[in-house]
Protein backbone atom coordinates (compact mmCIF):
# COMPACT_ATOMS: atom_id res chain seq x y z
CA UNK A 1 0.00 0.00 0.00
CA UNK A 2 1.57 3.58 -1.12
CA UNK A 3 0.51 6.87 0.88
CA UNK A 4 1.45 10.27 -0.18
CA UNK A 5 4.10 11.95 1.78
CA UNK A 6 2.53 15.53 3.00
CA UNK A 7 4.22 18.46 1.50
CA UNK A 8 5.14 20.14 4.97
CA UNK A 9 8.67 20.15 6.03
CA UNK A 10 9.32 17.49 8.27
CA UNK A 11 21.47 -2.75 8.15
CA UNK A 12 25.18 -3.51 5.72
CA UNK A 13 26.74 2.05 1.20
CA UNK A 14 30.79 5.67 5.72
CA UNK A 15 32.25 5.56 9.64
CA UNK A 16 35.06 6.73 11.30
CA UNK A 17 37.84 4.72 10.51
CA UNK A 18 41.43 6.44 10.62
CA UNK A 19 42.97 5.79 6.96
CA UNK A 20 46.23 4.42 8.76
CA UNK A 21 44.11 2.21 11.19
CA UNK A 22 41.53 0.33 9.97
CA UNK A 23 40.73 -0.49 6.43
CA UNK A 24 37.81 1.09 4.64
CA UNK A 25 34.79 -1.05 3.75
CA UNK A 26 31.21 -0.08 2.69
CA UNK A 27 28.48 -0.30 5.23
CA UNK A 28 24.88 -0.80 4.81
CA UNK A 29 25.32 0.81 1.38
CA UNK A 30 27.22 0.00 1.38
CA UNK A 31 28.31 -1.21 4.64
CA UNK A 32 28.97 -1.19 8.48
CA UNK A 33 31.78 -3.00 7.61
CA UNK A 34 34.38 -0.40 8.68
CA UNK A 35 32.13 0.27 12.04
CA UNK A 36 32.69 -3.12 12.78
CA UNK A 37 36.02 -3.45 12.62
CA UNK A 38 36.33 -0.28 14.51
CA UNK A 39 34.70 -1.12 17.02
CA UNK A 40 35.99 -4.63 17.76
CA UNK A 41 39.23 -2.82 17.86
CA UNK A 42 38.12 -0.65 20.40
CA UNK A 43 37.09 -1.67 23.80
CA UNK A 44 36.42 -5.19 24.56
CA UNK A 45 33.87 -4.65 27.22
CA UNK A 46 32.09 -2.39 25.42
CA UNK A 47 28.87 -4.69 25.03
CA UNK A 48 27.49 -3.04 21.91
CA UNK A 49 30.55 -3.17 20.38
CA UNK A 50 31.17 -6.55 21.38
CA UNK A 51 27.94 -7.64 19.55
CA UNK A 52 29.06 -6.98 16.32
CA UNK A 53 30.63 -9.88 15.11
CA UNK A 54 28.95 -13.01 15.55
CA UNK A 55 30.53 -16.30 14.68
CA UNK A 56 28.49 -17.51 11.90
CA UNK A 57 26.32 -15.79 9.28
CA UNK A 58 22.66 -16.12 10.00
CA UNK A 59 20.25 -18.43 7.58
CA UNK A 60 16.99 -18.13 7.41
CA UNK A 61 14.07 -20.49 5.65
CA UNK A 62 12.04 -18.64 2.90
CA UNK A 63 9.49 -19.32 0.13
CA UNK A 64 10.17 -20.42 -3.02
CA UNK A 65 12.50 -17.85 -4.73
CA UNK A 66 11.33 -18.08 -8.10
CA UNK A 67 8.40 -16.67 -7.33
CA UNK A 68 6.44 -13.45 -9.59
CA UNK A 69 7.41 -9.89 -8.42
CA UNK A 70 4.87 -7.43 -8.61
CA UNK A 71 7.40 -4.73 -7.87
CA UNK A 72 7.08 -1.09 -8.86
CA UNK A 73 7.45 -1.60 -12.72
CA UNK A 74 3.40 -1.61 -13.26
CA UNK A 75 3.75 -2.74 -17.05
CA UNK A 76 5.41 -6.11 -15.94
CA UNK A 77 2.83 -7.71 -14.47
CA UNK A 78 2.75 -10.93 -16.92
CA UNK A 79 6.44 -11.57 -16.71
CA UNK A 80 7.68 -14.22 -14.76
CA UNK A 81 11.23 -12.85 -13.12
CA UNK A 82 13.51 -15.27 -10.77
CA UNK A 83 13.23 -12.89 -7.39
CA UNK A 84 11.37 -13.34 -4.46
CA UNK A 85 7.87 -11.82 -3.93
CA UNK A 86 8.96 -8.53 -1.65
CA UNK A 87 5.41 -7.73 -1.15
CA UNK A 88 4.14 -11.52 -0.46
CA UNK A 89 4.09 -11.26 3.44
CA UNK A 90 5.27 -14.49 5.00
CA UNK A 91 3.50 -15.46 8.20
CA UNK A 92 5.50 -14.12 11.62
CA UNK A 93 6.60 -14.93 14.28
CA UNK A 94 5.58 -12.05 16.83
CA UNK A 95 9.51 -10.87 18.66
CA UNK A 96 9.41 -11.70 22.32
CA UNK A 97 8.48 -8.63 24.44
CA UNK A 98 11.14 -8.52 26.29
CA UNK A 99 13.21 -8.24 23.14
CA UNK A 100 11.29 -5.70 20.15
CA UNK A 101 9.26 -3.25 20.81
CA UNK A 102 6.03 -2.61 18.83
CA UNK A 103 6.99 -0.70 15.55
CA UNK A 104 3.80 1.14 16.40
CA UNK A 105 4.88 2.81 19.48
CA UNK A 106 8.80 3.59 18.39
CA UNK A 107 7.41 4.93 15.32
CA UNK A 108 5.02 7.50 17.17
CA UNK A 109 7.86 9.03 19.48
CA UNK A 110 10.47 11.68 17.89
CA UNK A 111 13.82 10.53 17.31
CA UNK A 112 16.10 13.47 16.94
CA UNK A 113 17.59 12.18 19.84
CA UNK A 114 18.79 8.62 20.78
CA UNK A 115 16.78 6.02 21.72
CA UNK A 116 19.33 5.68 24.83
CA UNK A 117 18.94 9.23 26.55
CA UNK A 118 17.66 12.40 25.24
CA UNK A 119 20.98 14.26 25.99
CA UNK A 120 22.19 12.46 23.34
CA UNK A 121 21.11 13.61 19.46
CA UNK A 122 20.64 11.56 16.34
CA UNK A 123 24.29 12.73 14.09
CA UNK A 124 23.17 12.81 10.99
CA UNK A 125 18.84 13.37 11.24
CA UNK A 126 18.99 16.46 10.08
CA UNK A 127 20.97 14.78 6.77
CA UNK A 128 17.88 12.70 6.92
CA UNK A 129 15.45 15.75 7.25
CA UNK A 130 17.02 17.39 4.38
CA UNK A 131 17.04 14.72 2.22
CA UNK A 132 13.30 13.86 2.87
CA UNK A 133 12.73 17.61 1.95
CA UNK A 134 14.25 17.88 -0.94
CA UNK A 135 12.32 14.47 -2.93
CA UNK A 136 9.24 15.94 -1.41
CA UNK A 137 9.74 19.25 -3.46
CA UNK A 138 11.61 17.96 -6.52
CA UNK A 139 10.78 14.18 -7.38
CA UNK A 140 7.53 13.85 -9.29
CA UNK A 141 5.06 11.67 -7.26
CA UNK A 142 7.46 11.08 -4.63
CA UNK A 143 5.24 8.65 -2.61
CA UNK A 144 6.06 6.70 0.90
CA UNK A 145 5.83 2.81 0.29
CA UNK A 146 4.73 0.62 2.97
CA UNK A 147 7.76 -2.37 3.28
CA UNK A 148 6.20 -5.60 2.77
CA UNK A 149 6.34 -6.59 6.59
CA UNK A 150 5.67 -3.39 8.34
CA UNK A 151 6.88 -4.19 11.66
CA UNK A 152 10.48 -4.07 10.15
CA UNK A 153 9.79 -0.29 9.76
CA UNK A 154 11.04 0.37 13.35
CA UNK A 155 13.26 -2.30 15.43
CA UNK A 156 14.75 -2.02 18.70
CA UNK A 157 15.92 -3.30 21.43
CA UNK A 158 15.35 -2.29 24.61
CA UNK A 159 17.42 -1.90 28.08
CA UNK A 160 20.30 0.58 28.92
CA UNK A 161 22.28 -0.54 25.70
CA UNK A 162 18.91 -0.03 23.31
CA UNK A 163 19.65 0.20 19.58
CA UNK A 164 16.89 1.53 16.95
CA UNK A 165 16.86 0.77 13.35
CA UNK A 166 14.16 2.80 11.72
CA UNK A 167 13.38 2.04 7.74
CA UNK A 168 11.52 4.32 5.32
CA UNK A 169 10.81 3.26 1.71
CA UNK A 170 10.14 5.69 -1.10
CA UNK A 171 9.34 6.02 -5.12
CA UNK A 172 8.92 8.44 -7.58
CA UNK A 173 9.06 9.03 -11.03
CA UNK A 174 12.61 8.95 -11.06
CA UNK A 175 13.12 6.13 -8.96
CA UNK A 176 12.06 2.64 -8.28
CA UNK A 177 13.03 2.79 -4.47
CA UNK A 178 14.40 5.10 -1.92
CA UNK A 179 15.82 3.24 0.64
CA UNK A 180 16.79 5.42 4.09
CA UNK A 181 17.69 3.46 7.15
CA UNK A 182 18.95 5.08 10.40
CA UNK A 183 20.33 2.99 13.31
CA UNK A 184 20.49 4.66 16.25
CA UNK A 185 22.85 2.86 19.18
CA UNK A 186 23.41 5.66 21.33
CA UNK A 187 26.66 8.14 21.81
CA UNK A 188 28.10 4.84 20.22
CA UNK A 189 26.73 4.25 17.51
CA UNK A 190 24.90 6.40 14.85
CA UNK A 191 24.33 5.23 11.23
CA UNK A 192 22.68 6.22 8.41
CA UNK A 193 22.48 5.01 4.50
CA UNK A 194 20.52 5.60 1.74
CA UNK A 195 20.21 3.65 -1.79
CA UNK A 196 18.31 5.17 -4.87
CA UNK A 197 17.54 2.87 -7.42
CA UNK A 198 16.86 4.59 -10.84
CA UNK A 199 13.82 4.12 -12.99
CA UNK A 200 16.65 4.60 -16.03
CA UNK A 201 20.47 2.79 -16.95
CA UNK A 202 21.24 4.97 -14.32
CA UNK A 203 24.09 4.32 -11.50
CA UNK A 204 22.79 3.82 -8.14
CA UNK A 205 23.12 6.74 -5.39
CA UNK A 206 24.93 5.53 -2.49
CA UNK A 207 25.50 6.95 0.67
CA UNK A 208 26.42 5.82 4.07
CA UNK A 209 27.03 8.33 7.10
CA UNK A 210 28.56 5.93 10.13
CA UNK A 211 30.12 6.54 13.46
CA UNK A 212 30.96 4.19 16.08
CA UNK A 213 32.63 5.22 19.18
CA UNK A 214 35.15 8.16 18.12
CA UNK A 215 35.64 7.96 14.68
CA UNK A 216 33.05 8.36 11.85
CA UNK A 217 33.35 7.39 7.88
CA UNK A 218 31.03 9.18 5.03
CA UNK A 219 30.74 8.02 1.86
CA UNK A 220 29.00 8.65 -1.25
CA UNK A 221 29.05 7.28 -4.51
CA UNK A 222 27.11 6.85 -8.45
CA UNK A 223 27.60 3.11 -7.78
CA UNK A 224 28.05 1.51 -11.44
CA UNK A 225 26.06 -1.25 -12.81
CA UNK A 226 27.83 -1.85 -15.95
CA UNK A 227 30.99 -0.23 -17.45
CA UNK A 228 28.74 2.69 -19.15
CA UNK A 229 28.18 4.15 -15.94
CA UNK A 230 31.49 4.90 -14.98
CA UNK A 231 30.89 8.13 -17.16
CA UNK A 232 28.54 9.29 -14.95
CA UNK A 233 30.96 9.64 -11.90
CA UNK A 234 33.84 11.44 -13.95
CA UNK A 235 32.05 13.66 -15.43
CA UNK A 236 29.69 14.50 -12.29
CA UNK A 237 30.97 13.23 -8.60
CA UNK A 238 34.47 14.13 -9.57
CA UNK A 239 34.28 17.67 -9.80
CA UNK A 240 32.40 17.53 -6.18
CA UNK A 241 35.52 15.07 -5.10
CA UNK A 242 37.76 18.11 -5.85
CA UNK A 243 36.27 20.63 -4.06
CA UNK A 244 36.70 18.65 -0.70
CA UNK A 245 39.93 16.83 -0.40
CA UNK A 246 39.04 15.47 2.65
CA UNK A 247 36.62 13.30 1.46
CA UNK A 248 39.10 12.40 -1.26
CA UNK A 249 40.86 9.81 0.85
CA UNK A 250 41.16 6.11 -0.77
CA UNK A 251 38.82 3.37 -0.17
CA UNK A 252 40.42 -0.21 1.03
CA UNK A 253 39.85 -3.55 -0.39
CA UNK A 254 39.48 -5.41 2.81
CA UNK A 255 35.72 -6.72 2.36
CA UNK A 256 34.59 -4.71 -0.78
CA UNK A 257 36.78 -5.23 -4.42
CA UNK A 258 37.18 -1.75 -5.85
CA UNK A 259 35.22 -1.70 -9.75
CA UNK A 260 32.76 -3.83 -8.54
CA UNK A 261 29.68 -1.47 -8.07
CA UNK A 262 31.82 1.36 -7.14
CA UNK A 263 33.49 4.07 -9.01
CA UNK A 264 37.02 5.34 -9.15
CA UNK A 265 35.21 8.91 -7.87
CA UNK A 266 33.96 7.62 -4.60
CA UNK A 267 33.32 10.23 -1.94
CA UNK A 268 35.20 8.55 1.02
CA UNK A 269 36.14 11.00 4.49
CA UNK A 270 36.96 9.45 7.73
CA UNK A 271 36.90 11.41 10.49
CA UNK A 272 37.43 12.00 14.62
CA UNK A 273 34.16 12.04 16.79
CA UNK A 274 35.82 15.27 19.16
CA UNK A 275 34.76 17.38 21.80
CA UNK A 276 37.37 20.16 19.73
CA UNK A 277 34.32 21.78 17.92
CA UNK A 278 36.56 23.25 15.37
CA UNK A 279 37.58 19.60 14.75
CA UNK A 280 33.66 19.10 14.40
CA UNK A 281 33.15 21.94 12.18
CA UNK A 282 35.34 20.83 9.78
CA UNK A 283 33.50 17.49 8.68
CA UNK A 284 29.94 19.41 8.48
CA UNK A 285 32.03 22.03 6.58
CA UNK A 286 32.75 19.72 3.70
CA UNK A 287 30.30 16.73 4.62
CA UNK A 288 27.24 19.06 4.39
CA UNK A 289 27.68 20.82 0.86
CA UNK A 290 29.14 17.61 -0.68
CA UNK A 291 26.17 15.30 -0.07
CA UNK A 292 23.79 18.34 -1.15
CA UNK A 293 25.53 18.10 -4.20
CA UNK A 294 25.40 14.46 -4.77
CA UNK A 295 22.07 14.28 -4.39
CA UNK A 296 20.73 17.50 -6.35
CA UNK A 297 23.10 15.87 -9.55
CA UNK A 298 22.13 12.71 -9.26
CA UNK A 299 17.90 13.71 -9.17
CA UNK A 300 18.43 16.20 -12.37
CA UNK A 301 20.80 13.67 -14.16
CA UNK A 302 17.66 10.86 -13.56
CA UNK A 303 15.22 13.83 -14.82
CA UNK A 304 16.91 14.46 -17.82
CA UNK A 305 16.78 10.89 -18.64
CA UNK A 306 13.59 10.99 -18.53
CA UNK A 307 13.11 13.08 -21.43
CA UNK A 308 16.00 12.04 -23.25
CA UNK A 309 16.77 8.24 -22.73
CA UNK A 310 16.00 5.62 -25.87
CA UNK A 311 13.13 3.22 -24.31
CA UNK A 312 14.84 0.33 -22.23
CA UNK A 313 13.79 -3.06 -21.10
CA UNK A 314 12.72 -2.80 -17.37
CA UNK A 315 13.84 -6.11 -16.92
CA UNK A 316 17.25 -6.44 -17.53
CA UNK A 317 17.18 -2.91 -15.51
CA UNK A 318 15.66 -4.78 -12.63
CA UNK A 319 18.36 -8.06 -12.82
CA UNK A 320 21.05 -5.13 -12.72
CA UNK A 321 19.52 -3.96 -9.44
CA UNK A 322 18.94 -7.56 -7.95
CA UNK A 323 22.65 -8.25 -9.02
CA UNK A 324 23.59 -5.06 -6.87
CA UNK A 325 21.23 -5.96 -3.46
CA UNK A 326 22.70 -9.59 -3.67
CA UNK A 327 26.45 -8.86 -4.21
CA UNK A 328 26.39 -6.27 -1.59
CA UNK A 329 24.08 -8.25 0.99
CA UNK A 330 26.33 -10.98 0.80
CA UNK A 331 29.49 -9.71 1.94
CA UNK A 332 28.10 -7.01 4.08
CA UNK A 333 28.61 -7.90 7.95
CA UNK A 334 26.01 -5.32 8.93
CA UNK A 335 24.00 -9.12 9.29
CA UNK A 336 26.44 -10.12 11.94
CA UNK A 337 26.12 -7.00 13.94
CA UNK A 338 22.04 -7.23 13.78
CA UNK A 339 22.01 -10.63 14.80
CA UNK A 340 24.35 -9.60 18.30
CA UNK A 341 21.75 -7.50 18.69
CA UNK A 342 18.40 -8.65 17.99
CA UNK A 343 19.04 -12.07 17.16
CA UNK A 344 19.05 -14.23 13.77
CA UNK A 345 15.68 -14.26 12.96
CA UNK A 346 15.26 -10.45 13.28
CA UNK A 347 18.69 -9.64 11.54
CA UNK A 348 18.07 -12.06 8.65
CA UNK A 349 14.59 -10.50 7.99
CA UNK A 350 15.91 -6.67 8.41
CA UNK A 351 18.58 -7.02 5.75
CA UNK A 352 16.88 -9.51 3.09
CA UNK A 353 13.44 -8.23 3.72
CA UNK A 354 14.22 -4.41 4.20
CA UNK A 355 17.70 -3.45 3.09
CA UNK A 356 18.24 -5.13 0.23
CA UNK A 357 14.69 -6.65 -0.88
CA UNK A 358 16.23 -8.34 -4.48
CA UNK A 359 18.71 -10.59 -2.75
CA UNK A 360 17.70 -13.85 -2.00
CA UNK A 361 18.72 -15.28 2.16
CA UNK A 362 21.36 -17.86 1.96
CA UNK A 363 19.30 -20.58 2.32
CA UNK A 364 16.58 -18.88 -0.50
CA UNK A 365 19.88 -19.49 -2.71
CA UNK A 366 20.55 -22.81 -1.76
CA UNK A 367 17.23 -24.33 -2.51
CA UNK A 368 17.07 -22.53 -5.71
CA UNK A 369 19.88 -24.23 -6.85
CA UNK A 370 19.00 -27.37 -5.77
CA UNK A 371 15.58 -26.84 -7.80
CA UNK A 372 17.58 -26.23 -10.95
CA UNK A 373 19.80 -29.56 -10.47
CA UNK A 374 16.51 -31.12 -10.39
Amino acid sequence: MMTSIPSSSSLLMAVMLCANSVNYTSAWIVSSTEASVAATTADKNNELRSMMYVEEAPTTNTANPFQKLPFLFHDLEDIKMPFRNIFLRPPLTPPPPETLSSSSEASSSSWSHSIQDDSIPCTYKPIWDWQTEYFQDHLTNFEEMELPDPSLAVVQSEGTKATRVRTKWYSSKEYRLIRMTYMDGGDMTQIFTTVCYPRKNLPILGHGLLQVGDRRITISDFQPLEETHLQYADQYLQPIKDQYPSLGQEMSERFFQKGEFWSDCTLLGRFSKSSNDNDEQDMWNDLWPAYKACVQTHVQLCQEQETTAPPQDDTILLQKHAEYDAHVASRDPAIKMLTGIFGEETATKVVYEALFPLANPPDADADAQQQQQQ
